[in-house]
């Protein structure tokens, strides 16, 4: 099938499912965020690895600067927007103080790509989610930390998730070389019908998967904006109840975005509502760096010197 092809069919589907939803996805839409993505990738990003990588059944290449292992590893996950230029400019910021490591989960390389998003999402097993169970993509994803732990000799591994794969860090501290990860604005499980108050407190994974991170010693740091409606706060509440000391609030509060009081669709902590310089990028830029600064403290690096 001709690639313009599969594009057509993705979003006839889409479309078609969308409309099947009915008034759910007026309220998904209205929690969707309306702010254009910024950000430039400069370097040249490589595959790791085999090319690309293999493990359970499933591949798909994992990109890295390849400039060898000295600095601690840090697996990126991208959002439902697939691996986007801002999503690569994001990880060439992280590479200044990690070896960064990102998925290609679907869509290409360097394109900002939501309907690839939804299209995995429905359609590709790897991310069908049982009930009471974690996606089949976790798997992989294990390969992929274990790969990286063979290639990084002892140090810890950092992970990040958003929104999609938001929770998937969590099944991954089943590898005790993972010693800190980033739960940002976790999304699963994704419902484009109206959401009940069990799919709003879930995570998306396994009860198993779930038992084994909170045997893990490993620190979570959870954002999100408080009003954002994909990822809604009780996902957020979970987390404190389940892990207790070990996680970290990084709620941004409204105020910081929302000074005005007019209310922002706000969803995207670290990628999508990142700005380069202006008053709306603050809180992003912000977690940004937290998020450097929670890594470099839990995976045994230390920020450079000025």
């Amino acid at each position: 099938m001709r690639p313009s092809h599969r594009t057509f069919l993705q979003i006839l589907a889409g479309t078609l499912l969308l409309l099947e939803a009915g008034c759910g996805v007026a309220e998904f839409a209205m929690c969707a965020p309306h702010t254009k993505e910024e950000g430039t990738p400069q370097l040249t990003w490589t595959e790791c690895f085999e090319q690309p990588f293999s493990h359970a059944g499933i591949t798909h290449s994992v990109y890295c600067l390849n400039d060898g292992t000295s600095k601690p590893p840090v697996l990126l996950l991208h959002e439902l927007t697939g691996l986007s230029p801002g999503t690569l400019a994001y990880a060439e910021e992280l590479s200044k103080d990690f070896t960064v490591y990102v998925p290609l989960l679907f869509g290409k390389k360097g394109k900002f790509s939501p309907n690839s998003g939804l299209w995995a999402y429905w359609f590709q097993s790897e991310w069908t989610v049982p009930p009471q169970g974690s996606p089949p993509l976790v798997t992989w994803l294990r390969g992929v930390v274990q790969k990286i732990g063979d290639r990084h000799d002892i140090q810890p591994i950092g992970i990040i998730g958003n929104c999609m794969t938001g929770p998937l860090p969590l099944a991954l501290l089943d590898n005790p070389r993972v010693t800190a990860v980033v739960v940002a604005q976790p999304a699963l499980p994704m419902r484009f019908w109206r959401q009940t108050d069990e799919d709003k407190q879930s995570l998306g994974l396994s009860d198993d998967d779930l038992h084994v991170a909170k045997q893990s010693t490993a620190q979570i740091y959870g954002l999100r904006f408080e009003t954002d409606c994909m990822a809604d706060r009780a996902k957020h509440l979970v987390l404190q109840k389940e892990f207790g000391d070990r996680f970290l609030d990084g709620e941004i509060p409204a105020r910081e975005y929302q000074p005005d009081g007019k209310p922002v669709n706000a969803h995207s902590t670290l990628i999508g509502s990142w700005k380069e310089q202006d008053t709306a990028g603050e809180p992003s830029r912000h977690a940004r760096e937290r998020v450097r600064e929670f890594l470099l403290a839990e995976g045994g690096g230390t920020p450079p010197v000025d």
